[in-house]
């Protein structure tokens, strides 16, 4: 596989796989997908939404996914190239992405049936999975610069795909890594999820950044800076929930990544690598951790700012940072480590990350 010249706008190859899903190859590739013919069909589950009256949320059901696939073998792995019975039947690729086998949302979900008492709707919208390598044993820090350039360009892509769905209100690409985090495949890879409705976080993010609330000036806090570049910053934000949680946003307002600058995505991914190859070495482990891409829903791109938070799940090298009862009862969080310190710590940590 040779590896194709960074582009603007990159445009997958996309194939129509056996179960009537998409998958799309970004970048290079090699093998011309093909799946056996009479290949496997599942059947096609819906998911529903109930409203949660105290706490006022919505709760999506998604019976079907209690049989996706869990911690499989390395050489069972259905992301790696042609795998058996694999998601991607390429000899090698660049990024995939692919309708999720066992999605919560779908892009035709009918409205549930009615429940007394219980206020109900559909699920619609859609779930993704985003491979960033074939190589089973990459990691956000292991990547190369033009791979993680590319991942950025091909979240602007799959948000802007996303959000032509009608239903759609809001696209948020994420990565869970480490088994602390819940990953059940170690391949690695994140997934993109397309919202019918603003969940209860992004909606009040979205009031916040309406009001007025800055991610450039918190950026500009030399105390809790960790790294920055000309046009991006990664910053502890002064009021960190989680002990080294850390956000990357760029000190210019962009709502979206489809609105940075080649430059902005060239800074963009190489913090992406600084902040993960700072927690490895800063902890002495591969540490597990939450990534979310934050992107302006619909309708809110003149004020919700593009940016990235990390959500470390360590406050020591052996020690988790669990939920804990007042977290999860009162959602009033509890934090041992002060955000000036982490900055600190990690400001002081140095990486060798391609740039």
């Amino acid at each position: 596989m040779t590896a194709a010249q960074p582009i603007r706008d990159p445009k997958p190859a996309s194939f129509a796989m056996p179960d009537g899903r998409r998958l799309h190859l970004y970048g290079a590739f090699s093998g011309e997908p093909r799946w056996p013919a009479g290949g496997e069909r599942h059947e096609v589950a819906f998911s529903h939404r109930r409203w949660h009256p105290v706490r006022r949320e919505w709760v999506v059901y998604s019976a079907h996914r209690q049989t996706r696939t869990y911690k499989p073998t390395t050489d069972a792995c259905p992301f790696c190239p042609n795998a058996a019975d694999g998601e991607i039947p390429a000899s090698d690729f660049e990024i995939a992405v692919f309708d999720n086998r066992f999605s919560s949302f779908q892009k035709k979900a009918p409205k549930p049936a009615s429940m007394p008492g219980l206020e109900l709707d559909s699920a619609a919208g859609n779930c993704e999975v985003i491979v960033y390598s074939a190589d089973h044993r990459a990691s956000m820090g292991t990547l190369s610069r033009e791979r993680r350039e590319l991942l950025i360009r091909v979240w602007s892509d799959r948000i802007r795909a996303l959000m032509e769905l009608p239903a759609v209100q809001a696209v948020m690409p994420f990565e869970n890594r480490g088994e602390e985090a819940g990953v059940t495949l170690h391949h690695p890879h994140g997934q993109i999820y397309a919202f019918s409705y603003l969940p209860p976080v992004i909606e009040t993010m979205a009031k916040s950044f309406r009001e007025g609330c800055d991610l450039a000036k918190l950026a500009a806090l030399e105390d809790y800076r960790v790294a920055e570049t000309a046009g991006v910053a990664a910053f502890v934000p002064p009021f960190a929930r989680f002990p080294y949680e850390v956000w990357i946003a760029p000190k210019r307002f962009r709502p979206s990544p489809g609105a940075l600058s080649d430059e902005e995505i060239s800074d963009c991914a190489w913090l992406l690598a600084a902040v993960a190859n700072k927690y490895d070495r800063f902890f002495g482990r591969l540490c597990p951790y939450v990534m979310i891409v934050y992107a302006a829903p619909r309708g809110m791109d003149g004020f919700f700012p593009f940016h990235i938070q990390f959500y470390p799940l360590l406050r020591a090298p052996q020690k988790l940072k669990y939920i804990a009862g007042c977290e999860l009862g009162a959602g009033s969080f509890l934090v041992d480590i002060l955000p000036e310190t982490a900055a600190q710590a990690l400001r002081a940590v140095t990486i060798e990350a391609s740039r």
